[in-house]
């Protein structure tokens, strides 16, 4: 009776993205070649990284704690009696957002993770990509930039955290020198004094736009874009940063949310990508909001398949997760193709064909490119 979850337990991989569908029932330990695996309950729905007590657990040869009392956020980790960085035992947990019930994986100590093949030739009639790029970093590492979205080769990009100084100007004349074809730009208004305040979302594209719509202090921006003779509206958005389940920085991520959702419902229209940060580190409420029951999300992974994280910021003590998101019509838009961009993943062959550096991602931005090729349903 007992052989088949054996073997389960020996050739089985999850998948980190908190939906345990790949989990046996039962079943809160797994191993494989290269990772271990552990899945929790909590009493109360929370956020891992910022519990009200610290949490302490045992996975292979790794003590991790959630919340360590010393910060009382993040996670911290110890290899025996030495403290090490998170990022270097690899570990890693969903979903991102408070739950009562959490996956989390940790690297096995002395083993070197696989790269691979991973194609990147677009399949539908349209590839959009929505990146997060740290500050403006697309235009202050221009070469890198370049590379990458040469590489991605999208029709539409949904731009988040430009800088307050960069213009819709200068991206599109970026976009037309390095990618070629004529891009136009829109962004959102600048607001405040503040870096953080002035952070600007934008949506470049080759294609016709016929109607732009800003969303005032919110960062995030409108366009309508015709493709394949179907309008269709994207939205790139920027919600706010950091907070628990319960702060004011949630609180306002959901009247954010709601003032998305109320201008979906004004437009009555009826083809729609919506992406961007949504910094869903609180609750996925936000993200319900605007999803509603006429919008799909965007699933999906790393090049290896595994990880459905958006995030990582190796220097913090928060480790990867999922920030990143995409909603679509699916009354509409017939979803081909989708991927989380991590050049980290792909084996030499696939770098130098596409003239790319392992850590070309991480170094232009701490958010990973998201990539999905769409059908216009007829």
């Amino acid at each position: 009776m007992h052989l088949l979850p054996l073997l389960f337990l020996l050739t089985s991989q999850i998948q980190i993205d908190g939906s345990f569908q790949d989990w046996p029932d039962g079943v809160t330990h797994q191993e494989d070649a290269q990772f271990v695996y552990k899945r929790i309950v909590l009493e109360d729905a929370a956020c891992l990284q910022q519990l009200p007590e610290q949490k302490i657990i045992q996975l292979g040869q790794y003590t991790i704690i959630f919340s360590p009392e010393d910060k009382g956020y993040g996670v911290a980790c110890k290899l025996g009696d030495k403290s090490i960085s998170p990022y270097e035992a690899g570990v890693i947990f969903a979903p991102s957002t408070a739950s009562t019930s959490f996956e989390i994986r940790a690297n096995k100590p002395n083993i070197s993770l696989p790269t691979k093949t991973f194609p990147l030739v677009a399949t539908g009639d349209f590839r959009v990509v929505s990146w997060n790029v740290q500050l403006g970093n697309v235009l202050d590492d221009r070469d890198r930039s370049a590379r990458i979205l040469n590489a991605l080769k999208p029709n539409v990009i949904l731009f988040q955290e430009l800088d307050g100084d960069d213009t819709p100007e200068e991206l599109s004349d970026f976009l037309t020198t390095s990618i070629g074809g004529l891009w136009l730009t829109s962004m959102s208004a600048a607001h405040g004094t503040a870096r953080h305040h002035k952070l600007r979302s934008a949506i470049s594209t080759k294609f016709n736009v016929s109607k732009e719509v800003d969303y005032g202090k919110l960062k995030a921006v409108l366009n309508t874009i015709e493709i394949s003779k179907q309008p269709i509206q994207f939205l790139s958005l920027h919600l706010r940063c950091c907070g628990g389940p319960k702060s004011e920085a949630e609180m306002q991520r959901q009247e954010e949310a709601n003032v998305i959702r109320a201008s979906i419902e004004q437009q009555q229209a009826p083809s729609w990508i919506i992406a961007g940060d949504w910094n869903l580190v609180g609750t996925n409420i936000p993200l319900q909001i605007v999803k509603a029951d006429t919008l799909s999300i965007v699933d999906a992974f790393q090049p290896d398949g595994l990880v459905a994280a958006t995030w990582s910021d190796a220097d913090s003590s928060f480790t990867p997760g999922r920030l990143d998101w995409m909603l679509y019509s699916p009354k509409t838009l017939s979803l081909t193709n989708s991927f989380v961009f991590d050049t980290f993943d792909l084996d030499e062959q696939s770098l130098l064909k596409h003239n790319l550096s392992s850590d070309d991602t991480a170094q232009l931005s701490d958010h990973l490119p998201l990539v999905a090729d769409f059908k216009v349903r007829k």
